[in-house]
């Protein structure tokens, strides 16, 4: 087993986590501008390996795409062609900008860093992560 990469994918900025090796741990990384995430993922594939992305996308409870479904689509597809034979796994991102925030004012996060664009960003790619890992876990709720 070897590590994954969590994205929240925004129209200028792009969140990245990891996990170890293990995919027991998610942790932020850092938040960079989307043109460049690429680029930014080929050189952390030479740093450090990673078996496969997990990107987030908006789901609607109605089963409806939001605004930003399209352009996660088209970065989910130039990542297939960057990553051949790379997994890659979608999540449903809901919530996890509130649930970044959250976790920023229970650690005691100053107003002015939480301002910060992008400060969210990478905290929400961990919960993405997260979600993904929880999946894999303890499979799907059945009824």
């Amino acid at each position: 087993m070897g590590r994954l990469i969590g994205l929240d994918v925004g129209a200028k900025r792009t969140g990245v986590a990891t996990t170890d090796e293990l995919r027991i741990i998610c942790t932020p990384l850092e938040t960079i501008p989307t043109e460049e995430l690429s680029a930014f993922l080929q050189k952390l594939k030479s740093s450090n390996n990673f078996d496969g992305i997990v990107v987030g996308v908006p789901l609607l409870i109605t089963g409806g795409q939001t605004d930003s479904t399209a352009r996660i689509h088209e970065e989910v597809e130039k990542l297939k062609k960057t990553f051949p034979g790379t997994a890659l796994h979608l999540v449903d991102e809901g919530n996890t900008s509130k649930e970044a925030l959250d976790i920023q004012l229970q650690g005691g996060m100053k107003k002015s860093k939480r301002r910060e664009k992008g400060s969210l960003d990478a905290i929400s790619a961990s919960l993405i992560l997260q979600r993904h890992l929880d999946a894999q876990q303890w499979g799907p709720i059945s009824s």
